[in-house]
C-alpha cells in the first residue's frame, strides 16, 4: 500500500470531521499527542489548505476559525480544548497568532466571495497593528489589547505581521504607513554577522536569546514583501543577510540541515544560562522541520527577487535545496506526515554529536511534550500541525518515495557471536582507583518505587535530573550493579516496574504511559533479559519484535520509531535488542550495507553516509556488526583511527580536531575493546576517568564537577573494567 500524499494525510489524518486542527498527532489520526487547538494552526489551515476551487473546505475551515471567536474582547482565544471550551492560559493575544487569524479570514472571504470577511479581517489587522504600535511592538498583550505581558519585541511577531499587512493591503493608504514604520522597526534586528531573533523590552539585542532560523527566515519574507514594495532601499540585501547567516552559522555538524539557534556570537552551542535566565527555552538546541520549511520558502521566494546573482544566489539556491530536503528526508515513507525534527545530545558545549529523537528540557507545556520528574522532553517522532501545514506550502502535494539501500562492495566475514550474557566480569576492579563504596552508595540512593532514577535527588536545581524512575537510568544501575558483584534489590519488583513501561504497540517508553521508542525499547529490554525476565509473562514478546521491525527504514537502518529516518545509532539500538531476543533483523543484508556504508577513509564512521567520523558512531557500527555475527571492515584502520584520539591526559577527542569528551571517550574505550584492542595509554586512560569522580561517590564530567547521573558512572564504572581486561567480551556488545 503506497503511503499518502501529504496533502491527503493532513486532510485525512490532522482535520477532524469538522476540520478542526489537533496541535500534534502520533504516526496518525489513532494517536492524537495533543487534542487541543492552537489559534496559529487554524489559522494556518485556512491559508494553506483550499485552493481556488475548494470553497466547501475553505467554509468548513472557517467555521474551525470562528470557534475561536472572543465574543467579549476584539480578537481571538489562541488555545481551546478538545471540547472547544477557551484555555484561561489563551486568554492573550499575541500579535503573530492576531495576525495570522486575521489573514485567514482575508483568503476565505476571497475564496468564498464574502465582502463582509474582507472587512472583518481589515479590522483585525487594524487592532493588532494599533495595539502592537502603540505598545512597542511586544511579544503578548492581554486579552483587552491594554496591558503588556511580555514586553520583549521578537523578530518573528513582527515579521508575521509585515506579511498579513501586505497580504490584505486593498490600497487603502493605512497598510503602507504601517508597512513604512515596520520596515524601520525591522532595521533595529539587523546587525553584521545576520539578524537578532528578538529585541528586549528597553529595545536593545537580546543577545541571551541569539539567532533564531525561523526568525531569519520570517524575516527574509518580511524583506522580500518589503523590497518588493520599494519600502526599503536595502531590504533584499537583508532579506539575503538573515538567510546566509543561518547557512554559515547553523548547519548540523556531522548530519544534514540547520539547528534552530545560534548564540550572540554566532555558535551553535548548549547554553543553561540563556534556558534558564532568558526566555524559556530548552538548552539544547534542535533541528525543526518547520523551520527547514520556512527556509525552503525564503530562499526561493529571496532568490526569485534577482539583482545579484553570482555567489549570493548559488548560496541561497543550496539553501533552498538542503532544507526542502530534510522535509523529504523526515517525511513518514510509510504513514505519511512530516516529524517535528530531531535533537541531539552535546559531546562539548558547542558540538552535537549524539542524535537524540527527543528535546530535553524543555519549557513546561511546550507543545506535545511529555514530563518525567523535573524534566521536560518532546519527542520528535511526533506529527505537529504546524510542521504539517508549513511542509506542505513549501514541498506542495507530494507523496514521499522510499529510499533505496547502499551497496556493499564485498561480503563481510562472519565470526559468530556467542551473546553470553551468564556472567559479567572476571574478577574486582583494583583498590584505590575508585572509590567503590562510595559509588555504591550514591548507586543505591537512586532507587526510586520499582525502578532507579538518574540522580539520587529528589527535588534538585538547576539542569539536574531528579530520581524519578526511568527505564533509561534502570538500565545503567542494574549494569553497574551487576559488573560490581553486587545484588540487584527486588528484581521481580525491577521486572514489573520495567514491564509496565510496554505500550500496545509493543514499544516501551521512559515511563509507563510514555511513547515508545526504539532507545528506550532497548533499554527495557536488555534490563529484562539480564534480569532473567525475558519470558516474563507481562512481556508481549512477539508485539515487540514487531515494534522494532517497523522502525526500519527501506535504506536499512532503523530509527527512533517507525518511520522515523535511519542513523548508526538508532540502527544499533534496535538491531542489539532483536539480537537480545534472539530474532535477526528483517532486510539484514540492508542493515549491514547501511552500517558499512557510514564507514571513512580514515577508519572510523559517522552517523549517516557521509558524515564525519566520530568515536560514538564507530562503537555503534562496530558493536553492531559484531553482534550481528561479522567482522567489521578494515578493524586495523579503525583501531588505529580510535587510538590516535587519545590525549596525553588520558581522554580521548571524540572526533578529530575536537576536544576530549566524557562520554566520547567510553565510545572510543568500548569500540577498541569489542575489537579486541585497548587504548595506547591504557594507565593514563584509568587515571582520567577515575580523576571524574566526585566527593558523593557519583561522577561527573569533569574533574571536580557535582556528580551528573547515572550514565556518567556507568561510563566509568564498564570502561575500567575493560581497560583493566575483566569485562565479559558479550556484556561490552550488548550492555551499552
Amino acid at each position: 500500500m503506497s503511503p499518502p500524499s501529504l496533502r491527503t494525510f493532513v486532510l485525512d489524518q490532522l482535520l477532524d470531521d469538522n476540520a478542526r486542527v489537533p496541535a500534534v498527532i502520533g504516526r496518525d489520526a489513532t494517536d492524537v499527542i495533543t487534542p487541543d487547538r492552537a489559534l496559529r494552526d487554524a489559522a494556518l489551515a485556512l491559508l494553506v489548505l483550499p485552493g481556488s476551487d475548494d470553497q466547501e473546505l475553505a467554509s468548513r475551515l472557517l467555521d474551525a476559525l470562528r470557534e475561536f471567536d472572543d465574543l467579549e474582547h476584539p480578537g481571538f482565544h489562541e488555545l481551546l480544548d478538545v471540547t472547544g471550551a477557551p484555555h484561561v492560559v489563551g486568554d492573550v493575544r499575541t500579535p503573530s497568532s492576531q495576525a495570522l487569524a486575521g489573514w485567514a479570514l482575508y483568503r476565505a472571504g476571497s475564496l468564498l466571495g464574502e465582502e463582509a470577511l474582507v472587512a472583518a479581517a481589515h479590522e483585525c489587522l487594524r487592532q493588532v497593528i494599533e495595539a502592537v504600535t502603540a505598545h512597542g511592538w511586544p511579544a503578548r498583550l492581554d486579552r483587552s489589547w491594554a496591558t503588556i505581558l511580555d514586553g520583549a519585541s521578537p523578530l518573528e511577531e513582527a515579521a508575521v505581521l509585515v506579511l498579513a499587512a501586505d497580504a490584505v493591503d486593498d490600497g487603502a493608504p493605512e497598510w503602507s504607513t504601517f508597512l513604512d514604520v515596520a520596515a524601520r522597526h525591522l532595521e533595529r534586528y539587523v546587525h553584521e554577522n545576520g539578524v537578532w531573533a528578538c529585541l528586549t523590552p528597553r529595545g536593545e539585542p537580546d543577545t541571551m536569546y541569539g539567532h533564531r532560523a525561523r526568525a531569519g527566515a520570517l524575516a527574509a519574507l518580511a524583506w522580500a514583501a518589503l523590497h518588493d514594495r520599494g519600502c526599503h532601499d536595502r531590504a533584499a540585501d537583508h532579506a539575503r543577510q538573515a538567510l546566509l547567516h543561518v547557512q554559515a552559522h547553523h548547519p548540523h555538524v556531522g548530519a544534514r540541515g540547520y539547528w534552530d539557534r545560534s548564540d550572540a556570537a554566532s555558535v551553535v552551542r548548549v547554553d543553561p544560562v540563556a534556558a534558564l535566565h532568558g526566555r524559556p527555552d530548552s538548552p539544547f538546541p534542535a533541528k525543526l522541520l518547520a523551520d527547514h520549511a520556512l527556509l525552503a520558502l525564503a530562499a526561493r521566494r529571496v532568490t526569485a527577487l534577482g539583482e545579484v546573482g553570482g555567489d549570493a544566489d548559488v548560496q541561497l539556491k543550496a539553501l533552498a535545496e538542503e532544507a526542502t530536503a530534510e522535509v523529504e528526508r523526515y517525511t513518514d515513507p510509510q504513514a505519511g506526515g512530516v516529524f517535528q525534527g530531531q535533537g541531539s545530545w552535546f559531546s562539548t558545549p558547542v558540538d552535537p554529536t549524539v542524535p537524540l529523537a527527543r528535546h530535553v528540557m524543555a519549557p513546561p507545556r511546550s507543545t506535545g511534550s511529555f514530563a518525567v520528574g523535573n524534566t521536560t522532553y518532546v519527542p520528535f517522532h511526533q506529527k505537529h500541525a504546524q510542521t504539517q501545514l508549513l511542509a506542505l506550502r513549501a514541498l506542495g502535494d507530494r507523496t514521499p518515495t522510499a529510499s533505496k539501500a547502499p551497496t556493499l562492495a564485498e561480503p563481510l566475514e562472519p565470526v559468530p557471536f556467542d551473546n553470553d550474557l551468564s556472567w559479567v566480569t572476571s574478577a574486582p576492579l583494583s583498590e584505590g582507583l575508585v572509590d567503590i563504596p562510595g559509588y555504591l552508595r550514591w548507586l543505591r540512593s537512586t532507587a526510586s518505587g520499582l525502578g532507579y532514577g538518574l540522580t539520587p535527588y529528589p527535588a534538585p536545581l538547576g539542569l539536574r535530573s531528579d530520581r524519578t524512575a526511568q527505564t533509561f537510568s534502570v538500565l545503567h544501575v542494574v549494569s553497574d550493579l551487576m559488573a560490581l558483584g553486587e545484588p540487584v534489590p527486588d528484581v521481580p519488583g525491577v521486572l514489573t516496574g520495567v514491564f509496565a513501561t510496554q505500550n500496545t504497540d509493543g514499544g516501551f517508553g521512559e515511563q509507563p504511559g510514555l511513547p515508545s521508542e526504539a532507545f528506550t525499547t532497548y533499554c527495557a529490554v536488555l534490563t529484562a533479559v539480564v534480569l532473567g525476565g525475558g519470558d516474563h509473562p507481562a512481556f508481549d514478546r512477539d508485539a515487540c519484535v514487531e515494534f522494532l521491525r517497523a522502525c526500519q527504514r527501506s535504506e536499512g537502518g532503523f530509527g527512533n520509531a517507525p518511520g522515523y529516518p535511519p542513523d548508526a545509532w538508532h540502527s544499533h539500538l534496535a538491531a542489539l535488542t532483536l539480537v537480545a531476543l534472539g530474532v535477526r533483523p528483517d532486510h539484514e543484508d540492508n542493515l549491514v550495507e547501511f552500517l558499512v556504508s557510514c564507514q571513512n577513509s580514515d577508519g572510523g564512521y559517522g552517523n549517516l553516509p557521509g558524515s564525519p567520523s566520530d568515536t560514538f558512531a564507530t562503537f555503534r557500527v562496530v558493536d553492531t556488526l559484531v553482534a550481528l555475527g561479522l567482522r567489521p571492515p578494515h578493524a586495523d584502520k579503525t583501531v588505529a583511527w580510535l587510538r590516535g584520539l587519545q590525549t596525553e591526559a588520558g581522554g580521548f577527542r571524540y572526533r578529530e580536531s575536537s576536544v576530549e569528551s566524557f562520554v566520547g571517550s567510553y565510545h572510543a574505550i568500548a569500540a577498541l575493546y569489542v575489537l579486541g584492542a585497548l587504548p595506547a595509554d591504557t594507565a593514563a586512560c584509568m587515571r582520567w576517568l577515575a580523576a571524574r569522580q566526585s566527593a558523593d561517590g557519583g561522577f561527573s564530567r569533569t574533574p571536580g564537577g557535582p556528580s551528573e547521573t547515572t550514565d556518567e558512572g556507568f561510563i566509568a564504572i564498564q570502561a575500567i573494567h575493560m581497560l583493566e581486561g575483566k569485562l565479559n567480551r558479550s556484556w561490552a556488545v550488548m550492555m551499552t
